[in-house]
C-alpha cells in the first residue's frame, strides 16, 4: 500500500473522513477498478489513460450524481496514496492516477476538457461539503512540488477550514524542502502552492494559512537571499512561470498567489510591514532581472486587480510613508509613483474607476486639512507635503507612461489625458460638495482666502481651459492640474505652498 507521507507531506496521514467505497456500490467499485487498470497503461508522469478513464466515467448515464462523486472521491483518495473501501494501490499506479487528476486540472489535451474540469471539481466540492473528503485527501493530490492542475480542482471547496488545513501543510514541506533554487530546493514552488490555496481558504472565512504564509515568507527574507541575490518572493514568482503543459493557468502562478496573498491576510497593523514589504516588491517585479513578475505573460489582470484593492485601501498611508522615506534607501520611497506607473496605468487593470475614487477621496481630505485653521501647522503642512507628493507622482507615472509603454504616442496621451480628465472631475465634484449652499458654491468668492474655495474655483476654471483643448500635450493635463492646485494654494501661508512645491519637484522629474 503506498502511504501518503511518502510523496512529500509532513508527517503521517490520519483520514478523519468516511473513507470512499464504504457502501460497497458495485457500480463505484467497478468504475475505479477500471480506471486503476487505465493506470498500468503509459509512461510513469502520462495520465492520457487515466484522464480517459475519468471522462467516460463522469459521461455515464447510468450513474447517479451521488455515485460519480463517491467514484472521484476514491480516486482522489488512491492518488494520494490513501486506501478506502475500494483497496488500494502501488506508488506507481498512485502516481498515475494523479497525473491524470492533474491533466483533467489543465484541462490541456485529449478528453481533458474544460467541461471533465468542471465536473470534477464540482465533484471534489461536494465530496468535502458531504464529508467524504477531508484535509488529509485534499493534501494527498497537492503536495507534490508543481501542483498546478489538482488545485484547480479545489477552487470550488467551500471549506475555508479544510482548505486552511491543506495550506498549512504546505507551509511545513516547504520550511523543510528548503528554497535555494540553484540547489535543486522545491520550497518556493510549495510555498506557492500554499499562498494559493490559503488564498482559497481566506476566500471562504478562514485567514490563518494566509497569515502563516506571509509570516513564513517574512522570516525567510529576514535571513537575506535564498539564492544569489534573488529573494523568496522573486524565487517564488520565477519558479512558477508560465510554459508548459499548464500555462493556461495563469492564475495559481507565484505573481497571482502572492498578490492575492496582500488581501487574504488578517488586514491588521502587525501584518501591515510585511503586507508593504510585498506589495512593493511584486509592483517592482516588471523592474528585476528575474522571470515571473507583472512585465510577463497574459491575463495578469485579476493580480493587478489585487494590487489595486491593497493600494485603494491604503493609498493616505502609502502616500504619507512614501515622502516621509525620502533619502532613506527605505523602499517605500517612490512606491506611489511606481504603483501608478506599472498597474494603475496598465491596460490590463481592471480598477480604474475605484481607483480614481481613492485617489481623488485622499485628495479631497487633504485639501480640506490644507485649508482647516483648527489644526496645527505640521498637521496642514503634512497634508500639503502629501497631496504635492500625489500629484507629483501622478505626473512622473504619466510621463513615463507615454514615454515606455507600447503603443502608438497619440492614443498613450489620450489614455493619460482621459485619466486626468476624470481626476478632475472627480475632484470638483468632491470639493464642490464641501462648500455651503447659495451663493458661496455658485461663484466661490465668499471666503476667497479658504483653500477649498480658492481649490474649486481653480478647478473649475482648470476644467473650462482643458474643454478648449488648452491642456499639456506631454502629460495630457496632469502637469496643469498641479499648476492648478499650486495656484489656488499660492495666497495662503508660504510654509504650505512649500511644502507642496517640494514634493511636486521631488516627484516629477522636469
Amino acid at each position: 500500500m503506498y502511504m501518503a507521507d511518502s510523496i512529500g507531506g509532513s508527517g503521517s496521514v490520519t483520514n478523519t473522513a468516511a473513507p470512499a467505497c464504504s457502501t460497497n456500490d458495485p457500480q463505484v467499485q467497478e468504475a475505479v477498478d477500471q480506471t486503476v487498470a487505465a493506470a498500468q497503461f503509459g509512461q510513469p508522469n502520462d495520465g492520457g489513460a487515466v484522464a480517459y478513464q475519468i471522462s467516460e466515467t463522469m459521461a455515464r448515464t447510468d450513474l447517479t450524481q451521488d455515485q460519480k462523486d463517491e467514484y472521484i472521491a476514491a480516486i482522489v483518495q488512491l492518488a494520494g496514496g490513501q486506501s478506502n473501501g475500494c483497496g488500494s494501490v502501488d506508488e506507481r499506479t498512485a502516481g498515475k492516477l494523479l497525473a491524470g487528476l492533474s491533466d483533467v486540472g489543465t484541462a490541456w489535451t485529449g478528453p481533458a476538457t474544460p467541461e471533465l474540469r468542471d465536473q470534477v471539481t464540482d465533484a471534489i466540492s461536494r465530496g468535502v461539503a458531504d464529508g467524504r473528503l477531508d484535509t488529509d485527501d485534499l493534501y494527498g493530490i497537492v503536495s507534490n512540488p508543481g501542483s498546478y492542475g489538482t488545485r484547480q480542482l479545489l477552487t470550488e471547496v467551500r471549506d475555508g477550514t479544510v482548505l486552511a488545513g491543506v495550506a498549512n501543510r504546505l507551509v511545513d514541506d516547504a520550511r523543510a524542502q528548503g528554497y535555494d533554487i540553484n540547489d535543486y530546493q522545491t520550497g518556493p514552488e510549495t510555498l506557492t502552492a500554499a499562498a494559493d490555496i490559503a488564498n482559497m481558504a481566506a476566500a471562504n472565512g478562514n485567514r490563518s494559512a494566509a497569515n502563516a504564509v506571509l509570516a513564513e515568507i517574512t522570516r525567510v527574507e529576514a535571513q537575506g537571499p535564498v539564492t544569489d541575490d534573488m529573494t523568496l518572493t522573486q524565487a517564488m514568482m520565477a519558479t512558477t512561470a508560465g510554459g508548459g503543459q499548464w500555462n493556461n493557468l495563469y492564475e495559481r502562478d507565484g505573481f497571482h498567489a502572492l498578490s492575492g496573498l496582500l488581501n487574504s491576510v488578517s488586514q491588521t497593523a502587525a501584518n501591515q510591514p510585511a503586507q508593504d514589504k510585498l506589495f512593493a516588491a511584486l509592483v517592482r517585479s516588471g523592474d528585476d532581472k528575474y522571470v515571473g513578475g507583472l512585465d510577463e505573460g497574459s491575463n495578469r489582470g485579476s493580480a493587478l486587480d489585487q494590487l489595486g484593492i491593497y493600494f485603494d485601501r491604503n493609498v493616505g498611508r502609502l502616500a504619507e510613508t512614501d515622502w516621509r522615506m525620502d533619502n532613506t534607501g527605505d523602499f517605500h520611497h517612490g512606491l506611489m509613483q511606481d504603483f501608478m506607473r506599472h498597474v494603475m496605468l496598465d491596460t490590463d487593470y481592471g480598477r480604474v474607476t475605484q481607483t480614481q475614487d481613492a485617489l481623488t477621496n485622499e485628495m479631497t481630505r487633504l485639501a480640506v486639512r490644507v485649508g482647516d485653521t483648527n489644526l496645527s501647522a505640521d498637521q496642514r503642512e503634512t497634508a500639503a507635503s502629501t497631496l504635492g507628493a500625489m500629484m507629483g507622482s501622478l505626473q512622473q507615472a504619466g510621463a513615463d507612461y507615454i514615454a515606455h509603454a507600447k503603443g502608438d504616442a497619440e492614443a498613450k496621451v489620450a489614455f493619460v489625458r482621459q485619466f486626468t480628465d476624470t481626476i478632475t472631475d472627480k475632484l470638483i465634484g468632491k470639493l464642490g460638495a464641501r462648500l455651503p449652499e447659495g451663493d458661496v458654491r455658485d461663484t466661490a468668492t465668499e471666503g476667497a482666502n479658504n483653500f477649498v474655495d480658492a481649490l474649486w474655483q481653480k478647478l473649475v476654471d482648470y476644467q473650462t481651459q482643458a474643454a478648449q483643448g488648452h491642456v499639456d500635450e506631454t502629460t495630457g493635463g496632469l502637469l496643469d492640474l498641479a499648476r492648478t492646485i499650486r495656484t489656488a494654494m499660492a495666497p495662503g501661508e508660504a510654509n504650505l505652498l512649500n511644502a507642496f512645491d517640494l514634493r511636486v519637484e521631488l516627484y516629477y522629474d522636469h
